[in-house]
């Protein structure tokens, strides 16, 4: 038997106690909770976390409804169920999407039929330990170099970052996608999170970010190379350089997620010494 509560400020440290024991698919529940705590006035990286607690009064699971709508599981399917239905009792803040463990997102989907999930589906979960990191010949010979994005970069990889999301989640190129694309890339690069591959002339060649991280762990996202720059090597070399600036700050271990019919990102992640470890899910409406 479990019951739902409401997670609220002071349950920060079980709540991420529970996280920790899944440290491969909550990293955006536990990068969020860094960043904005529990409580939840709609803003940026804020999220409703509604958690199933044992009757011994420990968490078995948790969503987290966030500011922008989508839900970020680390729960069981049946309660991941309980929970959604929960949250979605309340009735004021739309579901856009699901993100979380392949099984517990899926089930969510399905009991949630009048719901449209039209864009992404699963993916591939990839770890690496980053003392095993294998730096390809494009960084290690000195032919490319990497760099951390600056406030200059952010009109370019804002177009970049419409592109990314056309392909990538199908979304419409709108004036309301670049300016989400802009808001999007200004605040990662304020928080250091975006990295670039650099030519020898110092024309910037491809782009990845750290989307979700915590002192010892990073999460690769939102990787793009402009299609008539592709199979060059040069997102290999973006992701390990992305990692390579995650050891300087600290962290020890790296994961990240990407579909199954994506074989060149497939190729060039295990290349860099990723393992497929599980499965994921990113369904959006």
């Amino acid at each position: 038997m479990t019951r739902i509560v409401r997670l609220a400020p002071g349950d920060e440290g079980r709540l991420d106690t529970y996280l920790a024991g899944h440290p491969a698919t909550s990293l955006f529940l536990r990068s969020n909770l860094r960043r904005a705590g529990l409580v939840d006035e709609g803003q940026r990286f804020q999220g409703r976390y509604e958690a199933a607690l044992t009757a011994e009064g420990e968490i078995a699971g948790v969503i987290a409804h966030s500011w922008n709508g989508n839900m970020l599981i680390q729960a069981p399917p049946v309660l991941a169920v309980e929970l959604a239905r929960h949250l979605m009792a309340e009735g004021d803040r739309p579901l856009c999407g699901l993100i979380g463990p392949l099984e517990a997102a899926s089930a969510v989907a399905d009991a949630f039929p009048e719901q449209s999930f039209r864009r992404g589906g699963a993916e591939d979960l990839f770890d690496l330990p980053l003392d095993r990191l294998v730096v390809p010949p494009l960084l290690s010979s000195g032919t490319c170099r990497w760099r951390r994005a600056t406030a200059q970069d952010v009109p370019l990889l804002a177009g970049w970052r419409v592109d990314y999301s056309v392909e990538a989640l199908d979304a419409v190129p709108d004036a309301a996608l670049r300016a989400q694309a802009e808001a999007d890339i200004a605040v990662w690069v304020s928080a250091g999170d975006v990295f670039l591959l650099t030519g020898a002339d110092g024309a910037i060649l491809s782009m990845a970010t750290h989307n979700a991280r915590i002192p010892d762990t990073v999460q690769i996202g939102g990787v793009w190379t402009p299609r008539d720059s592709r199979g060059r090597g040069y997102a290999r070399a973006v992701v390990a350089g992305a990692l390579l600036a995650a050891l300087e700050d600290g962290a020890r271990l790296a994961v990240l997620f990407t579909g199954k019919e994506n074989e060149p990102a497939r190729r060039a992640y295990l290349a860099l010494g990723f393992q497929i470890i599980g499965d994921y899910a990113i369904l959006l409406c």
